[in-house]
């Protein structure tokens, strides 16, 4: 989806679900995105060194497109971004798409925002791309959609929110990457080494993907290695794991902003 312009940026948000990009779920329905799925954003004029991040999306049931958590400090109230999601095919799938028929299309969805200040849907196109063709729809198809649930969508599976760093280890990278009490790792559903992203909701910044590993030892929140550059001591963060899947997903969410917090 190209040129969404940004109608709110909340660092700190009270939502239930306090990280992510909000879009109007007629939004979604224009591109097939389903709520929580992976998004890589990029921001139109950022500068060289950080214009873009991994976050997922969340369906609004308003005309807002809101910024939440580590996301707002990228994107703030009418900045223009674009949203792309990803999924990988299997060769069947593959030559369906480059093939001459109408094939597995790419969605594209293009706004264009040089005087609006909002999302103007009367002027939104949507096309679908393959086999090196392209047409303009009104509405993505019914059939379609429905062909499209063959496809494995990257779909937010557990998410952490509330952990504020404890501990930087900016020496080396030898016990720790992103390291957790066993407590929390299990409440949100994260197993020892899995991929994570950290998000930066006091400061933003890039996502950092790494793997988080539990603090058997001290029992704090820190980091470690290269990703001491993401977070420092005191910054309330967020961590996210992902799941391909072709299945309808609904993630766990542990925010301990609203549950018993663990103490040493």
């Amino acid at each position: 989806m190209h040129n969404i312009r940004v109608t709110s940026a909340v660092p700190f948000s009270d939502a239930e679900v306090p990280e992510g990009l909000v879009l109007p779920e007629a939004m979604l329905a224009l591109a097939d995105l389903v709520p929580f799925e992976q998004v890589i954003v990029t921001k139109i004029g950022g500068d060289n060194w950080m214009n873009r991040m991994y976050t997922y999306v969340l369906p609004g049931d308003t005309e807002e497109v809101e910024a939440r958590g580590s996301v707002a400090h990228l994107l703030g109230s009418g900045d223009v971004c674009c949203a792309i999601s990803r999924t990988t095919l299997d060769q069947s799938q593959y030559r369906d798409h480059v093939g001459e028929s109408a094939g597995l299309p790419l969605i594209d969805v293009r706004f264009y925002p040089d005087d609006a200040r909002t999302n103007d849907y009367g002027t939104v196109k949507v096309q679908l791309e393959s086999g090196g063709n392209s047409r303009r729809v009104d509405a993505i198809p019914d059939e379609l959609v429905e062909r499209r649930r063959e496809l494995p969508r990257t779909v937010l599976s557990n998410l952490l929110t509330g952990l504020q760093i404890q501990e930087v280890e900016r020496r080396g990278c030898i016990e720790m990457s992103a390291e957790l009490p066993i407590e929390y790792m299990r409440r949100a559903g994260f197993c020892v080494n899995q991929s994570i992203f950290v998000y930066n909701c006091s400061r933003g910044g890039a996502s950092a993907e790494s793997y988080v590993v539990p603090s058997l030892t001290k029992k704090t929140i820190g980091i470690s290695g290269a990703l001491s550059a993401v977070a420092d001591v005191g910054d309330r963060i967020a961590e996210a794991a992902y799941v391909s899947t072709t299945e309808r997903f609904t993630p766990t969410i542990c925010d301990l902003r609203r549950e018993p917090v663990l103490t040493a």
